[in-house]
């Protein structure tokens, strides 16, 4: 007999993530969860406070993948005529506007359940990823601030191409990545090198410049491009720093069978769980650009290793103490340095088929979920 469920999520009802996750509830013999759709929540037309019920958890899932929420998130971000776009598969709209309307939206979210749930006298719901974390996850520079320790050092912010070509001309190293300040899936990402002896740049991009009347659009590539024309190379640099970029040097990973790799980690209730390695011969190790996953026991990572990814990721969940997982991105350096982490990943748990201890990553969380509330550990 199936335990009664209390879980809710919203996201978009058609998305495979929010299917993977009622297909885990099933599996733990739970009911399924009562979705609330972005749209009816982006339109007003969903009450939250039935949600607003002490014993409920709230799963916040991607907004990704549906042009009709993504212009509705661009319009919250101050976009005019968003909602008169039209679809052009993988083109890039207003990367910062859009973060501005996400950040909206998730403020907006936590502030009314909370509202509804002060009218109604009730006790505290429970959420697997709190709204304020997800935002400080998608802001790459907050997210770098409050993991200052354990990630990359930022470089400069740079406003156009000949600021960044400028600070570029004066250091010794010579590759860098540049990325949007929010986005995910690389993209927006450019692996960057420059040639101070023969003056010759080059840049590997996800981006993809497509030129007409009305000038530039961008689009996101899911095959990596090489660009070694300066005019390009300005074009796209330009259009990442006018919409907010962060500049990190360019640290050579560690390889594994002639590619180099690093790590998606998932931390769940402050500890290692679930960890793939993702094996490229280009700069970026993105599964969905076609690169290959790789069993991380394959990598024959010493004992001392493991215990130096697990102090990272225990610290780096602790940063976000109102969540219960994220995705984590880990970069072993090639020089044998200890293992740094790249970015956190609010939504950073779509691992299909990738098991710890016969666990799914959607049903390990859903099992945090339910030992959170026999009281095994603390609340989220």
């Amino acid at each position: 007999m199936r335990k009664p469920s209390s879980f809710v999520v919203i996201g978009n009802p058609e998305n495979r993530r929010v299917r993977l996750f009622q297909e885990a509830l099933q599996e733990a013999g739970l009911e399924p969860a009562l979705v609330i759709s972005y749209l009816d929540v982006l339109n007003d037309l969903c009450v939250l406070d039935k949600v607003a019920t002490e014993g409920v958890t709230v799963r916040v899932e991607s907004p990704g993948e549906n042009f009709e929420v993504e212009k509705r998130i661009l319009s919250l971000g101050g976009l005019e005529n968003a909602l008169m776009l039209e679809d052009q598969r993988g083109r890039i709209y207003h990367p910062r506007l859009w973060f501005q309307g996400f950040s909206q939206l998730m403020t907006s979210l936590a502030q009314r359940v909370q509202i509804a749930q002060s009218d109604q006298h009730v006790g505290k719901l429970s959420w697997f990823n709190h709204p304020t974390d997800i935002i400080s996850m998608f802001n790459k520079p907050l997210c770098k601030q409050l993991l200052q320790p354990y990630t990359l050092p930022a470089c400069p912010v740079f406003s156009c191409y000949d600021e960044f070509f400028a600070f570029v001309e004066k250091q010794q190293a010579s590759r860098f990545f540049i990325k949007l300040n929010s986005s995910s899936s690389a993209s927006g990402v450019v692996a960057y090198e420059y040639n101070k002896k023969n003056g010759r740049e080059q840049a590997y991009s996800t981006v993809e410049v497509v030129h007409d009347m009305d000038g530039e659009r961008f689009y996101n590539s899911l095959k990596v491009k090489k660009y070694t024309a300066r005019g390009t190379i300005r074009t796209v640099l330009d259009f990442l720093f006018t919409e907010g970029a962060l500049t990190e040097r360019w640290i050579p990973k560690a390889s594994h069978e002639g590619s180099a790799y690093d790590l998606r980690v998932m931390g769940i209730a402050g500890k290692r769980r679930h960890a793939i390695a993702r094996l490229s011969r280009g700069p970026m190790t993105n599964l969905h650009l076609g690169n290959q996953r790789c069993a991380v026991d394959e990598l024959e990572l010493s004992s001392a290793t493991w215990a130096e990814i697990d102090a990272l990721v225990e610290s780096s969940m602790q940063a976000f103490p109102l969540s219960l997982y994220a995705g984590l991105d880990i970069l072993l350096p090639r020089d044998g340095r200890p293992p740094v982490l790249l970015e956190a990943n609010a939504f950073g748990d779509l691992l299909p088929n990738l098991l710890h201890g016969a666990e799914s990553t959607y049903l390990a969380e859903i099992n945090a979920v339910l030992r959170r509330q026999a009281g095994q550990y603390g609340e989220h």
